[in-house]
C-alpha cells in the first residue's frame, strides 16, 4: 500500500486514484485545479479516470454492480426503469416518497433477497431525484455490504457476532470521549455520518411535527440539504455575523415562528471554522423546550465537550474517529439528562435498525479507532504549526482556524488539554490567479474528505457548491477557498510542502 505520509497522491498521473490505496477508500485524487473543474462539469476525460469517489457522491464499483444486479432481476426489460438498493424496506419507502414528491413518479419495492436489502425501482427519468435521496439522506449500502450481498451467500455467523461485539466497543469508545453525560446505551450507529444526521432530523420532525428547524452558521453541504429537502416546514438559515455568536439572530427567528423542531450547528463550522455561542444558545433553547443538535466531527470529542450544551451530538465516524479513510460510519449520541432522551432513544433504535452499521464495517472501524486520542493530539499540534505559518505569510490573504475564528466560543467547549483539531481553510492573495498553480504544486494528497491520518487538500467551495457559487460567496465562502486537513506527518515537513507550493506562485 502506498505510504501517503511520504508519497502523497498529488501528481497528474494520480488522477482518479482512490485515497487511500484501498478497495473501500472514501476519497479520490483530484490532483490539479483543472481536474476539479472537469469533474464538476462532467468532463468525460476526468470522469473516465475516476476509480472511485466519496460514496454518497460517486457510486462505488461494488455498489454499482449491486444496482445492476437489482435492475436485471426486477426492472422491466424495456430499459425504462432503474434500480437502487437501499439498506431496508423503511429506507426504500422513504426513497419512494421522496421521488414521488420531487417528480410525481411512483416507485415500487422488491426485497433483494439478502438480509434486509431492498431494491427501489423507479422510472429512468426519476434518477436525479433518487440519487438526491441517496446523497442527502445517507441511507446507503456500503462497499463492504454490497460486496457481501453480491456473493449471494449469508455472512458467516461468527463474523456477524464479531461485528456486534465491535459495535459495542465502538459505542463504549464514543461514549467514553463524550464524557459523563453520555453512555453506550444511548449511542446509535449508522452506515455513515449523514445517515446519522438524517435519522435525528426525522426524529425531531416526529417529536415536533410541522415546525421548521434552524441551522446556525454556514454548514457542511448536506447538513443544510437534509433540512431543506426533507422538512416541508423548511429550515431557518442563521449566519454568524457581528459578535453575538448567533444569539440575536436566533432570538429574531424565534420571535417570527411559533417554535422550532430543533436547532443544528457544527463545532466548528465547515469550512469557515466558526463556532456559535453555544452556552447562551443552549440556555435559551432549553427555556423554550427546543432540542439542540451539535455535530462535533471537525472538533472531535477528544478536544471539546459538546454535551455541556447539546441534547444530541452527531459524529461522522468516517473522519477522525477512523482516521484511515477506508470505512463509512456515523453516530448519534443522546445526552443522558436531556428532557427528550427517552423519546429520542426509542425513535433512534428504530432508525438504527433501518440503516445499521454493517458487521464488516464495524470490525474495520473498531480496529482503526484504537489510537483515536493519540492521532487527534498529534493533529492538533501539527495544525497549529501550519496555521501559524500560513497566517504570517505575505501571499496569504486570510486563514480560517478555530483558534482565530470566534475563539471565545470554541474555547468555551474546549476540554483540558484539548486543541483546535486539524481543519484549516485559507484564501491566497489574488486568488483567482494564484490558487490554481498553488493547488497544483502542493504535495499533499488531494481530494475530498477530512479527518485522515495523512493530510488532504481540496478547493472546497468548487467541490461542495459548484452549482451555487454566488450563494456561497454571499455567505463569505469564496470560490477559490482551499481547505486542508492536517495529518500526523512530521510538522516541519508539512510546512516545507506549503512553502514550496507558495514559491510556485511568487
Amino acid at each position: 500500500m502506498r505510504d501517503l505520509f511520504t508519497d502523497p497522491l498529488c501528481e497528474k498521473s494520480d488522477l482518479g486514484a482512490p485515497i487511500p490505496d484501498s478497495p473501500h477508500a472514501v476519497s479520490v485524487c483530484l490532483p490539479c485545479w483543472e481536474h476539479v473543474i472537469g469533474y464538476e462539469e462532467g468532463d468525460q476525460k476526468v470522469i473516465d479516470e475516476m476509480e472511485t469517489g466519496y460514496p454518497r457522491f460517486v457510486t462505488h464499483p461494488d455498489v454499482a454492480e449491486l444496482f445492476l444486479a437489482a435492475r436485471d432481476e426486477f426492472c422491466k426489460p424495456d430499459g425504462r426503469e432503474m434500480a437502487m438498493v437501499l439498506p431496508s424496506l423503511g429506507a426504500a419507502w422513504r426513497g419512494a416518497d421522496f421521488v414521488k414528491a420531487k417528480t410525481g413518479a411512483s416507485c415500487r419495492m422488491e426485497s433483494y433477497g439478502w438480509e434486509n436489502l431492498t431494491a427501489l425501482i423507479f422510472p429512468d427519468e426519476s434518477f436525479d431525484a433518487a440519487w438526491k435521496f441517496w446523497q442527502h439522506s445517507g441511507e446507503i449500502v456500503s462497499s463492504r455490504l454490497a460486496n457481501a450481498a453480491l456473493t449471494d451467500s449469508p455472512v458467516d455467523p461468527e463474523i456477524l457476532a464479531a461485528g456486534d461485539q465491535a459495535g459495542d466497543i465502538i459505542r463504549d469508545r464514543v461514549a467514553e470521549h463524550l464524557g459523563e453525560n453520555a453512555s453506550a446505551k444511548r449511542v446509535f450507529l449508522f452506515s455513515c455520518g449523514m445517515g446519522a444526521i438524517s435519522a435525528i432530523h426525522r426524529s425531531l420532525l416526529k417529536l415536533r411535527a410541522g415546525l421548521p428547524t434552524a441551522q446556525i452558521e454556514f454548514p457542511y453541504l448536506d447538513l443544510m440539504k437534509v433540512q431543506e429537502e426533507f422538512n416541508p416546514a423548511g429550515v431557518i438559515d442563521i449566519s454568524l455575523t457581528g459578535n453575538s455568536g448567533g444569539v440575536s439572530q436566533l432570538e429574531s427567528a424565534l420571535s417570527e415562528h411559533e417554535s422550532l423542531a430543533g436547532v443544528f450547528t457544527e463545532i466548528p463550522s465547515n469550512p469557515l471554522l466558526r463556532t456559535a455561542d453555544l452556552a447562551e444558545i443552549s440556555q435559551r433553547l432549553r427555556e423554550r423546550g427546543i432540542p439542540l443538535v451539535i455535530d462535533d466531527t471537525i472538533a472531535t470529542s477528544v478536544n471539546v465537550d459538546s454535551f455541556q450544551f447539546a441534547d444530541i451530538v452527531t459524529t461522522s465516524l468516517t473522519k477522525s474517529f477512523s482516521g484511515v479513510g477506508d470505512v463509512m460510519a456515523g453516530a448519534v449520541s443522546v445526552r443522558a439528562d436531556s428532557p427528550f432522551a427517552a423519546e429520542f432513544c426509542e425513535m433512534l433504535a428504530d432508525e438504527e435498525a433501518a440503516n445499521p452499521l454493517f458487521a464488516l464495517d464495524a470490525l474495520v472501524l473498531e480496529a482503526n479507532s484504537r489510537h483515536y486520542v493519540e492521532r487527534v493530539t498529534a493533529t492538533n499540534e501539527n495544525a497549529e504549526e501550519v496555521f501559524d505559518f500560513l497566517s504570517g505569510h505575505p501571499l496569504v490573504e486570510q486563514v480560517w482556524f478555530p483558534k482565530s475564528e470566534t475563539p471565545e466560543f470554541y474555547e468555551a467547549a474546549l476540554k483540558s488539554g484539548g486543541g483546535y483539531s486539524g481543519l484549516i481553510s485559507f484564501l491566497l492573495k489574488d486568488a483567482a490567479k494564484t490558487a490554481p498553480p498553488f493547488y497544483d504544486a502542493l504535495r499533499v494528497s488531494k481530494g475530498p474528505s477530512l479527518g485522515t491520518n495523512y493530510s488532504l487538500a481540496c478547493p472546497y467551495t468548487l467541490l461542495a457548491h459548484y452549482p451555487e457559487l454566488d450563494w456561497a460567496a454571499d455567505r463569505g465562502v469564496d470560490r477559490n477557498l482551499i481547505r486542508t486537513w492536517i495529518g500526523v506527518e512530521e510538522p516541519g515537513d508539512l510546512v516545507d510542502r506549503f512553502e514550496e507550493a507558495l514559491a510556485a506562485i511568487r
